[in-house]
């Protein structure tokens, strides 16, 4: 039993590491300047010898919907910034104001729209076969334990229970995503 309850808390593990992923993933998707500056906060500069996260070398304001003001506490690494948002290659192009670093982020299309959300219904459709075949690795592990049939069909159930689990969060996650994108 202990074997199988390895298996069981594996499976959670490696389902929960794919939606983390996942989510990360998509909340990269560019959608105003909220979910851009909280994701160019992250950005790691290479100043002083060393690299920093935007938000530790700088102040980043939003402006508005679409405008981004980055204001380093150096002046000496604003190439470096422009630099890394420029390599951090988030679908828009950062102006060296000399003091700052100006972001505008082009307008959001119907269309733009739509394919944001083929994108991000791709992204989920992967996380979801990557899912299913944890599920098939852990009832092949199931299946090479020495216990009975019936505890052995148990854990399948179980993996399954805890698959369509991980599914339905997926689903749930992309509908919630769907949403946000459409009333914009």
């Amino acid at each position: 039993m202990n074997g199988l309850n390895n298996i069981f808390s594996s499976c959670e593990e490696d389902m929960e590491n794919i939606l983390k992923q996942l989510k990360k993933e998509i909340y990269r998707i560019r959608l105003g300047s909220k979910s851009v500056s909280s994701f160019l906060g992250k950005i790691k500069i290479k100043c002083y010898e060393t690299f920093f996260p935007l938000m530790e070398v700088s102040n980043i304001s939003i402006i508005d919907n679409m405008n981004i003001s980055i204001h380093p506490w150096d002046r000496s690494i604003v190439p470096a910034i422009e630099k890394a948002i420029i390599n951090a290659n988030l679908g828009f192009i950062p102006t060296n104001k000399g003091d700052s670093i100006h972001i505008h982020l082009p307008i959001i299309t119907e269309e733009s729209r739509k394919n944001l959300i083929k994108r991000i219904k791709l992204q989920i459709e992967e996380a979801k076969i990557l899912i299913r075949k944890i599920r098939k690795n852990n009832n092949q592990c199931i299946k090479k334990l020495k216990i009975s049939e019936d505890i052995s069909r148990m854990g399948e159930h179980r993996i399954q229970k805890i698959t369509d689990e991980y599914i339905q969060k997926i689903e749930d996650f992309f509908l919630q995503k769907k949403k946000e994108i459409l009333n914009i």
